[in-house]
């Protein structure tokens, strides 16, 4: 059961750090360095495709009746708004109200809380669901589906990790803070707050 949420800074808290994810310098570093778990998602589903190749039954259609290019756009138009979603419910179990939206100019989803305060170990939760759940969601429908779905579940893993590198990115910056800081998600990042008399001790 998640605990109450938290919607008031304490007033003994201040911002300890502000990150924008969208900043242009950043963003461009960020969609390079996505080609690492995009990667590391393309030799795992290779390895456990092989390895449950020759286990799973084999159920037809041995292909999708539909042109590549209208797959990859499905794969694409399904993957990157349930990405969202999932991190929409994940904020829902924590108590705060998600919001969703998009910004055009960035080319990006997001799912977020307004005002809303993360415990360190929530906003971690939130943060890694998508990775989490869709990859373990189609490990186990793998199988279990039509032939010709394996090739384009599996690409939808791999594009999902790609994606997540701004998810993992997060992770990893907040993981650099203790547990008793906040985290107000934003749009286009997130601000980190401290209790102002553990800051002045580690000072």
């Amino acid at each position: 059961m998640a605990r109450s949420p938290i919607t008031d800074l304490p007033a003994d808290y201040v911002e300890v750090q502000h990150l924008v994810l969208t900043e242009p310098r950043l963003l461009f570093r960020l969609n390079l360095l996505g080609l690492i778990p995009l990667i590391l998602a393309v030799v795992a589903m290779g390895v456990y495709g092989a390895w449950i190749a020759p286990l799973r039954p084999s159920i037809p259609p041995e292909r999708v009746p539909l042109p590549d290019v209208l797959m990859i756009v499905l794969v694409i138009v399904i993957t990157l708004p349930l990405h969202e979603l999932i991190h929409g419910l994940a904020i829902t179990y924590v108590g705060h109200k998600p919001t969703y939206g998009m910004k055009l100019d960035k080319g990006v989803l997001y799912a977020t809380a307004d005002q809303a305060l993360f415990r360190r170990d929530e906003y971690l939760m939130v943060a890694l669901a998508p990775l989490v759940v869709i990859t373990l969601a189609a490990l186990l429908l793998l199988w279990i589906v039509p032939n010709g779905l394996v090739y384009w579940l599996s690409l939808a893993v791999v594009l999902n990790a790609g994606g997540a590198i701004g998810d993992l990115w997060a992770v990893g910056v907040v993981l650099r803070h203790p547990r008793s800081v906040l985290v107000r998600d934003e749009a286009d990042g997130f601000r980190v707050f401290g209790c102002a008399a553990e800051n002045k001790q580690g000072a």
